[in-house]
This record gives structure tokens, sequence and C-alpha cells, in this order.
């Protein structure tokens, strides 16, 4: 039986592994300052369990965009992030002074805090707890934030409750990422809760506005949080094929890159 030490460790490596993709088995002693044998039993119990696979020196994700990563190492990272932040530069583009605006928890959207000190007038509501906090402390906007649970280790407010909460809001833009995004389906999440927000968030808003990175592209999932047809632009960090644009262009989606 797992105790609750043992499985705080191996969260900690499995967390790490979905960063770094592969770390060797030193590393990780190095890291958590416990001994050879004790990690080598982790990983031998994470193996069984599908969620790394062993190689010789270490072990490696078995598939890191089934897997979600810690909010917080996302935010540990935020600085380092230079694509993202170029797509919310391109996404300051659609704003205006006086603007009343959704943003979702992603850590894609959050990059938009830094452009959002620009604008004066702006009332923006999210569900990300994170989010909220750095609007409050570096932008003049008025920042209100959807009631409902907070999903444990996830700062994001989401439920029926926050779904209904958000219905009763109507604003110019949402911006929104997503966990998946496929050319034929639309945006996709691995949580019911999650593609509600982003649902609850396209009835409320004039335009959406998708921001998706290049690993996110031709992925589905289970939840489905907008179809192609729901999407007026859509901000992306690398260049798409000629195909994927005219997909795009067949639902009348404005790319931004």
């Amino acid at each position: 039986m797992t105790t609750s030490i043992q499985k705080e460790r191996q969260d900690k490596i499995v967390n790490h592994l979905k960063v770094e993709n592969f770390m060797k088995t030193t590393d990780l002693v190095e890291l958590l300052n416990y001994s050879e044998a004790t990690i080598k039993r982790d990983l031998i119990e994470l193996e069984n369990q599908g969620l790394i696979r062993r190689t010789r020196g270490g072990a490696v994700i078995i598939d890191r965009r089934k897997i979600d990563i810690p909010y917080l190492m996302k935010v540990d990272k935020f600085n380092d992030d230079k694509e993202k932040e170029r797509m919310a530069k391109l996404a300051k583009e659609l704003i205006q002074n006086d603007m009343n605006l959704f943003i979702d928890s992603s850590s894609t959207a959050l990059h938009l805090v830094h452009q959002l000190n620009k604008f004066e007038g702006l009332q923006v509501i999210t569900n990300g707890v994170i989010t909220a906090s750095l609007l409050s402390e570096y932008t003049s906007a008025k920042v209100n934030i959807l009631g409902g649970s907070i999903v444990p280790k996830r700062f994001t407010v989401n439920g029926s409750k926050a779904y209904h909460d958000a219905l009763t809001y109507n604003v110019d833009l949402a911006f929104v990422s997503c966990r998946g995004f496929d050319f034929s389906v639309g945006a996709t999440e691995t949580t019911e809760g999650e593609a509600l927000i982003k649902q609850s968030f396209r009835k409320g808003a004039k335009e959406v506005v998708l921001m998706v990175t290049h690993d996110k592209l031709n992925q589905k999932y289970l939840h489905q949080s907008l179809n192609c047809s729901d999407i007026d632009y859509m901000i992306v960090d690398k260049p798409l094929s000629k195909i994927e644009l005219e997909d795009l262009q067949k639902h009348k989606i404005s790319v931004l890159y």
C-alpha cells in the first residue's frame, strides 16, 4: 500500500517528467533527496500505473498531452515563454478601452495581463484565481472572478455555479485556450467543467478569440468546448499549413500569427 509520503514523492517525479519529458535516475535522486533504491522502486510503481516508462538510466513520461502539468509549474516558466508572450501582443490588437472581457484560467491567456495595463476602463471576468490576482495588481481593470468550486491544484473555478454565474455577463471579447483543437471538430477539453466554462463564455461574448499553441493542434479530447463555428479569431504560435488555413476559412475564422 502506498503511503502519503510515497504518493507525494511519486507525484513530484511525474510532475517533473511532465516538464522535462526525460530525467536520469541520478538527477531524481539529487532533486528529491532520496536513495537511488527508493527512486527506482517509485519508478517501477509509476510504470505499473502506466504513467511513465523506465529507460536505461532514467524514465520518460508516457504522454504529456494527456496528463495535466500543475498550474504553478507553468507559472514558474511564465517569463520564459516568449511564444505565448508574442501571442498576447497579437491579442492586444483586438482590445480597445472600455471593453468588457472574458479571460479563462489558462496559462496562455494569463500572458494577457501585461498587455492589459495599457488600457483604461476595462472590466474583466475570469475563472482563474491567479489571473484575477495578477489583473488586480498590475492593471487598472475592474476584475470579477466567477463563483464556484476551485479545482484542486489548478487555481481555476468551474462547475455548475461558475457556469451559471458566467451566463449573467455580456462581454465584447472572450479570450480562451483549450486542451486540444481539431480542424473539423473544434476545441476540446479533458474535463467537463472546463468545457462548460468555455461554452458559457461563448454564449455571453460578441466574439471569441481562441489562443492555441502548436502542440495542441490536431488533438481531440473527450469534452467539446467550442465548435469551429463558435470561434471568431484564432491566435497561433506557429504558421499553419495552407490546408489548415483553408479549413479555418470555411468557418470564417480569422487567423493571427
